[in-house]
């Protein structure tokens, strides 16, 4: 007898869009890292395709299926059409309004299972929300939180069964932060001196990310290692009023805005410390990319950075808008050549056993694999 020949499993994500951010990398990485033998991804967007998908590999569908402004009813059954059509087995929602959608078109469509990822909520959902994502979730076979906390807030404020909710950490793909860059070439470029110490933080200039806090910390740093410089890696609405700070503090010899960059190992190899300062986080990306360049990180007590970073170990954990905390935490690390390496080192180490991407991939793929 010859052995069944089955086809790939059709996975289809859907998502707001692949606009640049950590959600967004995730989804890219785990659609092209899916083992093609058993899966065949695909995505759909309902408000903007994004950049990213220029990243997804060849092999993948994308689909620009437009929802209208507000609350769009007939959404649902526009979505379940697509998944008739292209006769999806799985539909993985990522994020609250997906969550919302993807559930009701995977029941109209039949779809074989459903799986909803919790990444993080920048507000608290009101009681409106929080009753309907408790309905939403006895129609739902698995929801993915990616951070301990995240399932600790669906179980105590939106009632969810903990039986259906599993942890499956991000991860990211470390092997282009060991490439060995020239620190020299890179500081030249950026005009900066090759005595300085190099703070860096990769983020959207956005308020959730604090980047005022960061600044007047940085005032105080200054003052006492005046050849220090922050690297500000990432745009967004902010940045003329964050530049116009940074004329106000004088602190324009301290403080460069990079925008958003392609080279983010290579720019993260020239830090002395990582800093994420935010008021809200899920499991930032940018937090496992400086831990497998191995470099030491000051970061918030927000979302699921605890559980990443081990306070005084591989980084020091600080109190969420505390511009003193900060800067404290970063002057330490500034004096302390042998802390920073000893954290660098642990750092890494902590991601190669916890936050590979492989890691992540794996996961995943054992949610699927009843239906592959």
């Amino acid at each position: 007898m010859t052995a069944e020949v089955r086809n790939p499993c059709k996975v289809l994500h859907l998502v707001q869009g692949l606009d640049v951010g950590g959600l967004e990398y995730m989804v890219v990485a785990l659609v092209n890292q899916l083992n093609r033998k058993k899966f065949l991804p695909s995505v759909c967007c309902f408000d903007t395709l994004g950049e990213l998908h220029n990243n997804l590999l060849n092999d993948t569908k994308t689909t620009l299926l437009k929802r209208k402004p507000g609350i769009d009813l007939f959404y649902p059954f526009k979505l379940a059409a697509l998944l008739k059509k292209d006769k999806i087995d799985i539909i993985h929602l990522h994020n609250s309004t997906a969550f919302f959608y993807g559930v009701l078109a995977g029941k109209i469509a039949g779809v074989g299972r459903i799986i909803y990822t919790e990444h993080a909520r920048d507000v608290a959902p009101n009681i409106k929300v929080r009753i309907m994502d408790k309905i939403l979730s006895y129609l739902t076979d698995r929801i993915v939180v990616v951070a301990e906390f995240l399932k600790l807030n669906l179980v105590h404020k939106e009632w969810i069964d903990p039986k259906i909710i599993t942890t499956i950490y991000n991860g990211i793909d470390g092997e282009p932060f060991t490439t060995e860059f020239d620190r020299q070439e890179i500081t030249r470029e950026l005009n900066i001196s090759a005595a300085a110490k190099i703070i860096g933080i990769v983020a959207r200039l956005d308020p959730i990310k604090n980047h005022r806090c960061l600044i007047k910390a940085m005032k105080k740093v200054s003052a006492l290692y005046p050849n220090v410089v922050l690297i500000v890696i990432g745009d967004g609405t902010l940045r003329q009023e964050l530049e116009e700070l940074v004329s106000e503090e004088q602190l324009q010899n301290n403080i460069l805005f990079l925008g958003t960059r392609n080279d983010i190992p290579r720019l993260l190899s020239v830090l002395d410390i990582f800093v994420l300062c935010s008021l809200s986080e899920g499991l930032p990306l940018t937090i496992l990319e400086a831990m497998a360049a191995g470099k030491p990180i000051v970061a918030t007590s927000v979302g699921g950075i605890p559980e990443i970073i081990q306070d005084n170990t591989d980084g020091i954990i600080i109190r969420s808008d505390d511009s003193d905390e900060l800067a404290a935490a970063i002057s330490e690390l500034i004096r302390d050549k042998k802390k920073r390496h000893d954290m660098g080192v642990k750092a890494r180490m902590k991601f190669e056993e916890r936050f590979t991407v492989r890691s992540m991939v794996q996961s995943y793929e054992k949610l699927y694999e009843p239906l592959a």
